[in-house]
């Protein structure tokens, strides 16, 4: 599961794992199903071999994939008095996307940066970046069978919720055979996944269908029909009895790319306090992440997202005006090839 040239890094790290006793994990602020994931399956693991450890996820662990996280207290306070021996930082691509400020003495407590994104900042002190690999849950089964720790069936449940949902169940273009390994040890340990594919296939509330009904319903194309685009205002969601979390459960950020035309999307959003987002979506090798990358966010090529203390509108022509043109000038490229 473990590319031969990173071999050196995670040994270091899993020495480093061996000889500490108290170590912290955090991820990138609104954990999706890999953030959860993989610090919840690194966590447990970490517990099963006698650590002492803190998890951290700043808004929280999202209702929908708490039936993964274990049954401890999660810190939440921007400014954490790091104490601790090891710093563990998982599947975001700096430090300041966690939310956390940690204060720490770097002579005693080493801050290590375990991600998948392109766009990684190579913040930490120790850097297990893996841009081939389909998710940080991928990443952290990889370090637990490299380092021997425990790996059973409770351990095996959160790495495949992550890897499940930031591969698309295995449907990202250019996926390794290692997410194939990774799933395969995971389902060795006799993991039940039925609450993962509830979840993702029957586990939506009402106001998920409301959300999801209105932006396949006001969706508009451009480029050819090749990008597609959706803006959601806060009093859109108010009229649906809906939140902002509603829009993540939605599905609709994939969804769009099921047209056959379209190759490209941006759903622009916003919450109730009046911070907006955009998350891009594509396929066929656009590259959605510079744009998202130019607009202070990050991800992957065919998955990033941003966010701005801006009005929706205002982030709406911004992120639209870019895409439009990302995607003219890849298809432009392509046919004067």
């Amino acid at each position: 599961m473990l590319p031969t040239e990173l071999s050196a890094v995670v040994s270091k790290i899993s020495a480093l794992i061996a000889e500490s006793d108290k170590i912290l994990v955090a991820a990138h602020l609104r954990p999706d199903g890999d953030a959860t994931g993989s610090v919840s399956g690194l966590v447990k693991s970490l517990m099963k071999a006698g650590k002492k450890v803190d998890a951290a996820l700043f808004d929280g662990v999202p209702e929908r994939f708490a039936f993964v996280f274990p049954a401890i207290e999660v810190l939440r306070n921007q400014v954490i008095e790091a104490d601790h021996d090891l710093i563990i930082i998982l599947d975001s691509g700096d430090e300041s996307r966690t939310g956390f400020t940690f204060n720490r003495d770097p002579q005693k407590t080493c801050l290590i940066n375990i991600d998948h994104h392109a766009s990684n900042t190579m913040f930490g002190d120790i850097n297990y970046v893996d841009t081939g690999a389909s998710s940080a849950c991928e990443m952290v089964a990889a370090l637990l069978h490299h380092a021997d720790l425990p790996f059973d069936s409770e351990v095996a449940l959160s790495l495949m919720l992550g890897l499940v949902t930031d591969s698309r169940s295995f449907q990202n273009e250019g996926i390794r055979a290692s997410a194939h390994l990774a799933a395969a040890k995971i389902l060795q340990t006799g993991v039940d996944t039925r609450p993962i594919l509830n979840m993702l296939n029957s586990g939506k509330c009402e106001a998920d269908l409301r959300v999801q009904g209105f932006g396949l319903s006001n969706f508009k194309l451009h480029c050819q029909n090749r990008l597609a685009t959706l803006i959601i205002r806060h009093s859109d969601l108010t009229g649906l009895n809906a939140s902002f979390a509603n829009v993540f459960a939605s599905g609709l950020f994939n969804q769009m790319l099921s047209i056959s035309e379209t190759h490209a999307s941006v759903v622009i959003f916003e919450r109730e306090d009046g911070m907006s987002f955009c998350e891009f979506r594509s396929r066929g090798g656009i590259d959605v992440k510079e744009v998202a990358v130019a607009m202070g966010g990050g991800g992957h090529v065919p998955a990033s997202g941003c966010s701005r203390a801006v009005a929706v509108d205002e982030l709406a022509r911004e992120a639209i005006d870019r895409m439009t043109r990302q995607v003219d000038n890849f298809f432009a490229k392509q046919e004067s090839a």
